[in-house]
């Protein structure tokens, strides 16, 4: 069985359109996505992080790195963005993206426990208590790592994304 996929992208709207950005992500960019064949959930994550470093994380799990490539999938994400998604995105103060293979373990899925993750980059590692830790490379050769954790843990050395709530 070939190893899952992880589309990883953090965001943060300006202030002044933070809950229009939140309505579009719940109910259309969310539905939109969890509607392309291969993408087998999606979860938003938020940090208490300073203004400006990115504080909303979505998680999308993928059937395999290759959806990112699918016709379905491009035809979304380059060819017809909706108005809505080009005013959220383009006035994003923060947009980065990371298209991922799992490579440990391939093939698991979120943990149904997990309440927050903790986001490491560059082989970074975090010795705190996890219910899992899912290891990652990105197409940009970054290698990220996925703490999940049953409650959010504060820590001054790494981003902790507690789950979001509607």
């Amino acid at each position: 069985m070939a190893n899952r996929g992880l589309l990883l992208t953090m965001t943060e709207p300006p202030p002044a359109m933070e809950e229009e950005f939140n309505a579009w992500y719940d109910d259309e960019h969310l539905p939109e996505r969890l509607a392309i064949p291969g993408f087998r959930s999606a979860r938003r994550w938020v940090a208490d992080l300073p203004r400006g470093e990115g504080r909303y994380l979505a998680t999308y799990e993928l059937d395999s790195p290759g959806v990112l490539t699918s016709p379905e999938y491009l035809a979304r994400f380059k060819g017809a963005p909706t108005a809505w998604t080009q005013r959220c995105l383009g006035k994003a103060v923060v947009f980065k993206r990371w298209a991922c293979e799992q490579t440990a373990p391939g093939t698991a899925d979120l943990h149904p426990r997990a309440r927050a993750l903790l986001v490491t980059f560059e082989n970074k590692s975090y010795e705190g208590r996890t219910l899992q830790v899912r290891k990652f490379l990105a197409s940009s050769g970054e290698a990220i790592a996925l703490y999940e954790l049953a409650d959010p843990a504060p820590t001054a050395l790494f981003r902790v994304y507690r789950r979001y709530q509607a």
